[in-house]
């Protein structure tokens, strides 16, 4: 898994060490620089072998004996120079401590330079003699993997276009791919994709992209040799093109056999294109370029350029692995291919393992389910299946089957030689830096969910990661983020809806393959682990002896994956309390290379990390977040190169002491409380994490603590900020020198006029802002001038109480959320709020006005456009709120007013302007007004409640796209007098589905909703009806795409409607319905799967289980519960 990147970086890391810890003792220095130097003469040759090496099968002992040796050479001097470093860090924090003078202070510094003893010198001899050993045996390693190459070169996956087997499971890609293809020559051009696009419209690219052997080649052949397409393309041609995007050769592909010329066999690029150009003029071709991993474009350009004489409706079919080829290339969305389903995967399975063969039945039988078992490891990867029915074809007996079922894929040579070629080409296409990282995922077992920033952290706690002198300011995590992202936009990652990351199995597959020396996971099944491992990751249910894991003491990685906390794990032989802290000190005391360790996953019931922790040198990762840890040991402070602490949810009251010489420290993850329990934090400015930050008074814990750690980065709360004694005090912090942080918030814990907030004028990068509980009587200048923080997005002011105006928000160019809440001093919002600049919230998306108990009056602008990008407007609280502006929110689609004063004609005119609302929500508004909602075509959710005046013109005519409806004490909606005249009037109401009405409705449902098929969810609440009449329950019936039915606080409801012609309803819900004398007389419908009933006394003791009257009207519905406990569940 070293990758030559890895091993040139340690020699040149050991150059410079030596320069600068030896410049004083010229003596130690004799062979030690020339053999580097000599060294770093052979690692260009030594990175090719390497290069060559990584991802491969390596079956000759003396090469992977060689490759094993250069790694344990590199780890080696990984070693050394972190111990040099860690006895650097040593003496800093002991400097620190001991506050030597100045005399003193150059005493130290000139002892450095014995940092190395006669132990270390010789062990650094000993690692550039073994270094030197190894880089001699290059040229041998070489011809042995120039011989492995040629033989691999010769046998390389090239692809043609004859169709060699059946292709399963792809008829939804296949049929919209021909659809494209065949009505392409009368579409007008293809260029509606973004960057990709051609801007030639009389050629199309189609890339079907996927991980290898997905099946992308076999669908190009089945799409290649439809009849359908070969009718319709006048020239056709395949092209297998691989790593070599050789213009002059494809062009030669393309273009022989299309022209009648002959052509000389030495002709120049211009010349071969001009013919290839002259060969498809006017006449409509498909192209197809098979495996394509040209990424730059550049060569892409150069061929396409003499495609577009062809005739409209001409295509190129483009197979990739590689996402960026297929936006480099596509002018139309991508076909992305996904693994089998399991019932088409099984098809391919079987045909390829047994398919038409003649078997005793019982032996069928049985290889049929091992089979089963069998595909289901290989994870819907159609190359794989392939592969290894193939193997089992060859011998169709039950042992040899079983033997293959209970060993991994890449211990047969015949299925690593067919898979390996495809799978790993994504993996070869890597830098050798990404293969490092992706390889290092394989230690997390199959279905982990990746944490972007965790494995980052990881990765640089392990040295994967390096700074780049060309990236300028951009941090490790920056770079690690990059990677993460890299491999994701390749598909070895795959993103979830819940924005978390997995791996396809069968990707982790290769990730086992390529670390298998290095990486292990161990279950409870027996593993081998190999001698050379470095990381591993504990997930058995019983803890393996702590000898067997001490023995690996070059281990860089532990994780503990398995709950050891839970009372199944004792009570079933797991380790108790004590043990598993003898367990942990155990390996603490052996593992001194431990760079990463992680007991998060294991909610560890130990109180107190062993002691013997400390001592370890190399730590730069540790976890033991959501475990019951409650005491760090007394010397923690030693671990000078821990760079990530994770302490979340453990909940300390005490911290040891010096935890701010953890100099290193670049995430620290914890509760406030447990923050503020570190004396002096500013320390510690390599910080980057550090979520909030309560102020005091007690000296190491003032805002001044703050000043240094100028590398805070993301977010930042600031809380008790009336601790903060002066203006001048808050801008010592200097916070306009934190680039870094997105957002901060300001957090006053008591009400105080103060003015210190001028002090904390934030850096012009904040995107984010909130200030909360500030009792200053104004805002800080900072947020009045032009010049600062004009990069904000989202502004939060909560809780001002003395601010009787709003700072000039409105000028500030990408404010895209904006939400003021409680400001009991505000009373006019106008002029100073929309600032100077010609266009009044230029981005502002979302605005919202909460609670502002006082506000009385929203002026008109002046003339200036206003919030031409609004989409959400809240108005919540504002009960004297009784002027307000007529805005032209033509963009506008959500609309909130709740608890408002009467702001007269303003509300019916915005009813009638906002074309493009999609959410209505109007509630607890008292005051008299009339409505007309016929503009709002888009709309799609509507609330209206607690509006007794309320009136709609129209009702709910022309409410075409309204999907969900709430209507609750609204008795004056529809005007009695026009009742009768709309009766069974048709509303309209297509694409209605959710309805939550009261009897106000009800009681004129056909007036007010009509005739509305496409309902499938019914909620009636707040009704005084004891029966259901016949109109209503005439409109019942109509309601033929019911599923759900929902009966709420209906005191005097005595009879329910006929339900069982309900045949789609599957859940019938009935609370607070105490009069309801029984179920209907003929029962509930009978594909009803859920009823559930409370504080319904009368329905309860007539639905009791077995002896109720009513019990063999439900008995056939499956679930039921009755007052929270469950009845049946079938």
């Amino acid at each position: 898994m070293v990758g030559e990147w890895f091993a040139g970086y340690f020699v040149d890391k050991l150059l410079n060490m030596v320069s600068s810890h030896f410049a004083d003792n010229r003596d130690l220095l004799v062979g030690v620089e020339e053999k580097l130097k000599d060294l770093q003469g052979r690692l260009p040759r030594i990175q090719a072998v390497i290069n060559a090496a990584e991802g491969r099968p390596i079956r000759d002992a003396a090469l992977a004996n060689w490759m094993r040796e250069l790694k344990d050479a590199a780890y080696e001097a990984d070693d050394i120079l972190d111990e040099f470093e860690y006895r650097e860090l040593r003496d800093q924090q002991l400097q620190d401590r001991s506050k030597v003078s100045a005399l003193a202070a150059s005493a130290l510094r000139f002892l450095k330079n014995l940092f190395v003893s006669d132990d270390d010198l010789k062990r650094l001899m000993d690692l550039l003699g073994d270094l030197d050993k190894i880089s001699l045996d290059i040229n041998n390693q070489k011809v042995e993997l120039d011989e492995y190459s040629a033989k691999q070169n010769t046998a390389t996956r090239e692809t043609s276009s004859f169709t060699q087997e059946v292709v399963f499971g792809r008829d939804k890609e296949r049929d919209k791919i021909l659809h494209l293809l065949l009505s392409a020559g009368a579409e007008p051009d293809f260029d509606d994709k973004g960057a990709g696009s051609s801007s030639h419209p009389t050629l199309g690219v189609l890339p079907i992209v996927g991980i290898g052997g997905v099946g992308k080649t076999s669908l190009a052949q089945l799409i290649y040799n439809d009849p359908r397409i070969a009718h319709h393309f006048e020239l056709r041609k395949w092209v297998y093109v691989s790593d070599d995007f050789n213009v002059k050769k494809i062009s030669a592909e393309l273009e022989s056999n299309l022209a009648v010329d002959s052509r000389p066999r030495e002709i120049s690029l211009d010349t071969q294109l001009g013919k290839l150009m002259d060969a498809t003029r006017n006449k409509r071709f498909l192209f197809v370029l098979d495996d394509v991993w040209d990424e730059t474009g550049s060569k892409w350009r150069e061929l396409r350029s003499v495609l577009t004489s062809g005739a409209r409706g001409s295509f190129v079919l483009v197979t990739t692995q590689s996402p960026l080829v297929a936006e480099v290339m596509g002018t139309v969305d991508p076909i992305e291919l996904q693994a089998l389903e399991e019932e088409d995967y099984w098809r391919l399975f079987e045909h390829c393992a047994i398919g038409d063969k003649e078997l005793d039945p019982e032996l069928r039988r049985k290889l049929l389910s091992l089979g089963h078992q069998i595909s289901r490891k290989l994870h819907g990867l159609p190359l794989a299946g392939k592969a290894l029915g193939s193997l089992l074809r060859s011998r169709l007996e039950e042992e040899y089957w079983k033997t293959i079922l209970e060993s991994e894929w890449w211990e047969h040579d015949f299925v690593l030689d067919n898979i390996l070629p495809s799978l790993g080409l994504s993996y070869q296409h890597l830098s050798s830096n990404l293969k490092q990282c992706f390889a290092y995922t394989s230690i997390f077992p199959k279905g982990h969910f990746f944490d972007k920033e965790r494995l980052v952290h990881m990765w640089i706690a392990q040295g994967f990661i390096q700074p780049r002198i060309h990236r300028g300011r951009m941090t490790l995590e920056d770079i690690g983020s990059q990677i993460f992202d890299e491999l994701t936009n390749r598909y070895f990652f795959l993103r979830t809806v819940t924005n978390r990351y997995v791996m396809h199995d069968l990707i982790r597959d290769l990730a086992v393959y390529v670390s298998l020396d290095e990486c292990c996971v161990v279950g409870d099944e027996p593993t081998k682990i190999p001698p050379t491992i470095r990381h591993i990751t504990l997930r058995a249910a019983k803890l393996v002896p702590p000898g067997e894991v001490c023995k690996f003491q070059k281990l860089r990685t532990l994780i503990f994956y398995h709950d050891y906390n839970c009372e199944d794990f004792v009570s079933s032989g797991g380790k108790s309390t004590e043990e598993l802290y003898e367990f942990l000190n155990e390996i603490m005391e052996n593992m001194k290379s431990l760079r990463v360790l992680d007991v998060s996953y294991s909610h560890m019931g130990i109180k107190k990390l062993p002691d013997a922790i400390c001592d370890l040198s190399h730590l730069r990762y540790l976890d033991i977040s959501c475990t019951k840890i409650r005491q760090l040991p007394g010397s923690f402070s030693k671990i000078c190169h821990l760079q990530v602490l994770n302490l979340k949810w453990c909940r300390f009251k005490k911290l040891p002491e010096g935890m701010n010489r953890l100099i290193k420290l670049r995430h620290l993850y914890a509760d406030a409380q447990t923050i503020s329990l570190i004396d002096a934090i500013g320390k510690l400015t390599d910080l980057q994490g550090l979520e909030e930050f309560h102020v005091t008074r007690k000296r190491g814990h003032q805002i001044g603590e703050l000043k240094e750690l100028r590398n805070l980065r993301k977010r930042l709360v600031i809380k008790n900020l009336d601790n903060v004694g002066s203006k001048e005090e808050a801008m010592e912090v200097k916070l306009n020198d934190k680039v870094h942080l997105n957002e901060i918030t300001f957090d006053y814990q008591v009400d105080m006029n103060t003015d210190i907030l001028d002090g904390l004028e934030p850096h012009y990068n904040l995107k984010n802002l909130s200030i909360q509980r500030y009792g200053g009587t104004s805002y800080p200048s900072w947020l009045e001038k032009n010049q600062y923080i004009t990069n904000l997005e989202s502004i939060c002011l909560d809780t001002c109480a003395r601010w009787a105006n709003l700072p000039p928000l409105g000028q500030l160019p990408f404010l895209k959320d904006l939400s003021i809440r409680m400001m009991p001093s505000i009373r006019r919002i106008g002029i100073e709020f929309y600032g100077n600049a010609a266009q009044i919230f230029p981005s502002l998306r979302c605005l919202k006005f909460l609670v502002l108990k006082e506000w009385e009056e929203w002026s008109d602008v002046d003339g200036r456009p206003i919030l031409p990008c609004l989409l959400d407007l809240r108005i919540e609280g504002g009960q004297k709120l009784t002027r307000m502006p007529v805005l032209p929110l033509s963009s506008t689609t959500a609309l909130r007013l709740q608890s408002c004063g009467d702001i007269g004609s303003a509300l019916p005119e915005y009813m009638l302007s906002l074309t493009s609302l999609v959410g209505l929500e109007l509630i607890d508004y008292p005051h008299r007004t009339s409505v007309c909602l016929s503009n709002l075509r888009a709309l799609e959710h509507l609330v209206l409640d607690q509006c007794p005046e309320l009136s709609l013109i129209n009702g709910f005519q022309s409410l075409v796209n309204l999907i969900d409806l709430t209507v609750k004490k609204c008795p004056k909606l529809i005007k009695p007098s026009s009742q009768r005249e709309q009766q069974y009037i048709e509303q309209d109401l297509r694409s209605l589905s959710d309805a939550v009405i009261d009897e106000s409705i009800l009681n004129i449902v056909w007036v007010t909703l009509g005739r509305i098929p496409s309902l499938q969810n019914l909620g009636i609440n707040n009704s005084s009806l004891a029966y259901f009449e016949m109109e209503q329950e005439e409109w019942f019936q109509q309601l033929t795409s019911i599923k759900l039915l929902h009966l709420m606080d209906c005191p005097n409801l005595q009879k329910l409607p006929v339900l069982e012609t309900f045949y789609s309803m599957e859940k019938l819900s009935i609370g607070y319905c105490p009069n309801v004398q029984s179920m209907p007389e003929n029962g509930l419908p009978m594909l009803l799967k859920e009823l559930h009933i409370w504080e319904s006394t009368k329905l309860r003791d007539r639905c009791k289980k077995d002896d109720g009257p009513d019990w063999p009207k439900i008995a056939h519905v499956p679930y039921i519960i009755v007052d929270s406990k469950i009845v049946q569940m079938l």
